[in-house]
């Protein structure tokens, strides 16, 4: 099993302006694989800094990863430290510097000085192309040491890494261990922790491991070195355990599985949102192909758009509040009439940081789900800032629309 030690580098890092996603995505691809990620390095731009990390990063890993400091400016500093070490010549990768060409033709401009900085690699490296930018990546070996590079614009290197270094990883050194991934939806880690170990399954040879987001957790079974298991097994095991609260395996989250059963069924769907702010709506039309099942949207925020648009009583306002079941229900109601869906859903409440009353407190959510011949409605207490109330509001709501249409699904 091979150790990776994983090195992000730029100021804007240490600044807090950027999260560091690169070392994040590479070590959530590389965790179900022989490569065992055993560092997190992160730098800024200055070269006796990245000298310190790189050498701290040889000293403890097999495979040392760089994202950042391939650009075209002064503060990009990766090949000069990389220089500083190994004493290797730098050439312009020739096709990345024609797919430049052609680009600034377009702009009508020419190709500066500091560009061919940017388009250089070591001499005799191993080149990744750059499908979504212009700096190409490299591998450098030094006896049993091996050194990637890769752009620090995240989409950038995403891309390069899954299309480019994995097969190269897997190529020259080691293939994938057997896994699983499973998700479930509004559960606590400990819960989880707690039903897994009820599943039959050989925990002799597999570890796993959870990785939490608002109202969702994905667990990775993976087999330990040298050990296999049966994936189908394990997902069978794990939907015995969590029944309608896990994910179909095919499916990466909650919006993807919703419009799934949706189509499945033949069921149109629209939204009418106020403390979500079209939240929902985004995130279904996210999804390739939703127009299939999801018809529109309405974003009601002031209790006029709730009252002109979606047809709820002016009197159910000033008698309830516009943060109540109540007008939840004629939302939900207003947008399946709007769109002539088959169903109808809707959020209203308080995200805060302010807006909050002892009866009403901040994080008060009301939702509403018309379908053909009834309309529910729940309101859940949210204790997250804005954004978490929002999002969990979105995946409370949207888990609700999945168990219906399982429900469909069985008669």
């Amino acid at each position: 099993m091979k150790r990776v030690a994983i090195i992000s580098t730029g100021n804007e890092l240490l600044y807090g302006r950027f999260q560091d996603f690169n070392s994040y995505a590479i070590s959530k691809s590389l965790f179900p694989t022989e490569f065992t990620v055993v560092l997190h390095m992160t730098t800024g731009d200055v070269v006796e800094d990245l000298d310190h990390a790189l050498r701290t990063a040889l000293s403890s890993a097999d495979i040392v990863i760089i994202t950042g400091g391939l650009g075209s400016t002064d503060d990009d500093k990766t090949i000069e430290v990389l220089q500083r070490i190994y004493g290797f010549e730098t050439v312009v990768h020739k096709e990345e510097y024609e797919k430049f060409q052609k680009f600034l033709e377009i702009l009508g401009r020419e190709t500066l000085q500091a560009d061919l900085k940017m388009l250089s690699v070591p001499k005799g490296a191993t080149v990744f192309q750059n499908e979504r930018g212009f700096a190409p990546g490299f591998a450098l070996e030094d006896n049993d040491k091996l050194i990637i590079v890769m752009p620090g614009v995240p989409y950038e290197m995403q891309c390069m890494f899954e299309n480019k270094v994995m097969p190269f990883l897997f190529e020259r050194l080691q293939g994938c261990r057997d896994h699983c991934i499973v998700r479930t939806v509004l559960m606590r880690e400990s819960e989880i922790n707690e039903l897994i170990q009820q599943m039959r399954i050989p925990f002799d040879d597999i570890e796993w491991g959870i990785t939490t987001t608002p109202g969702m957790n994905t667990i990775t079974f993976v087999a330990k070195g040298g050990c296999s298991f049966s994936r189908e097994a394990v997902i069978s095991e794990a939907r015995r355990i969590f029944s309608t609260r896990m994910l179909m395996p095919e499916s990466e989250n909650l919006e993807m599985e919703v419009l799934h059963l949706l189509s499945e069924n033949g069921v149109t769907i629209a939204t009418a949102e106020s403390c979500t702010g079209g939240l929902i709506a985004k995130r279904l039309t996210d999804i390739p192909g939703s127009s299939n099942a999801f018809l529109g949207s309405v974003v009601a925020y002031s209790n006029n758009a709730k009252i002109d648009l979606l047809g709820v009583p002016a009197e159910i306002i000033q008698q309830h509040g516009a943060v109540s079941e109540e007008v939840a229900r004629e939302m939900a109601y207003g947008a399946k009439e709007k769109f002539y869906a088959h169903i109808g859903i809707s959020t209203t409440g308080i995200a805060g940081p302010e807006g909050g009353t002892e009866e009403k407190p901040v994080g008060t959510v009301c939702f509403g789900m018309a379908t053909e011949g009834e309309v529910q409605t729940f309101t859940e207490r949210i204790a997250m800032d804005r954004e978490g109330v929002r999002f969990y509001a979105s995946q409370y709501l949207l888990n609700r629309v999945r168990i219906h249409l399982l429900s469909i699904r069985k008669n």
